[in-house]
């Protein structure tokens, strides 16, 4: 029996495209190995506004405290498309230490990032979506897991991100909020555990 020596609470506010996502590393045989070892929780809670994501992850990280097996790590996974109360949700979660992975406009900019390093600012996550289809996945759909599609292309997306910080770092140090920007993603940080535990969870 493989002992488990991380915990990982992810909750996300969309039950399709980024919780589809992030659930598959614990089903592709590749990283499902790799992954082993870790035991990950994914789910979006009844309340999955920004505060309730907030508040749900405090919640649950402290039974699992109260029940002596706490998480390593706690994770929202966000997107800005027009929430109401994102910068109060933002300031609760660091103010918690919970860690946040937003995306601006939407999860699907990360997406985008598996095929090409860009700085586009979308209005609206459909505006993302018909460009995904135009000019890579023809048949991207939000409700349909393209996770066999993107796995190959998760290192670039990661280098992608890493090069998107580098173009964003100014901005960020003079105060602007990552919710502000027009363009904007650091899920990489939470993918690449996942995707290479053994080097960034261990």
């Amino acid at each position: 029996m493989i002992q488990v020596s991380k915990r990982i609470l992810i909750l996300c506010e969309d039950k399709k495209s980024s919780l589809l996502y992030l659930d598959s590393f614990k089903k592709d045989e590749k990283t499902k190995r790799d992954l082993a070892a870790v035991d990950i929780e994914i789910y979006q809670p009844r309340d999955f506004s920004p505060v309730g994501l907030v508040t749900e992850a405090k919640e649950r990280r402290k039974k699992a405290k109260r029940d002596r097996n706490p998480y390593d790590e706690v994770w929202i996974v966000l997107d800005k498309d027009g929430h109401a109360n994102l910068d109060r949700a933002v300031d609760m979660a660091y103010t918690s230490k919970i860690k946040v992975a937003l995306s601006v406009i939407c999860f699907e900019y990360w997406v985008l990032l598996h095929f090409e390093k860009t700085t586009i600012g979308f209005k609206k996550c459909d505006d993302v979506i018909s460009y995904i289809k135009k000019n890579h996945l023809a048949d991207y759909e939000k409700s349909t897991n393209c996770f066999l599609e993107l796995k190959d292309k998760i290192g670039t997306a990661i280098k992608n991100g890493d090069w998107l910080d580098n173009q964003v770092e100014n901005d960020l140090a003079r105060g602007t909020k990552p919710y502000d920007l027009s363009a904007y993603t650091n899920m990489h940080k939470l993918v690449r555990k996942l995707f290479e535990p053994k080097k960034f969870l261990f």
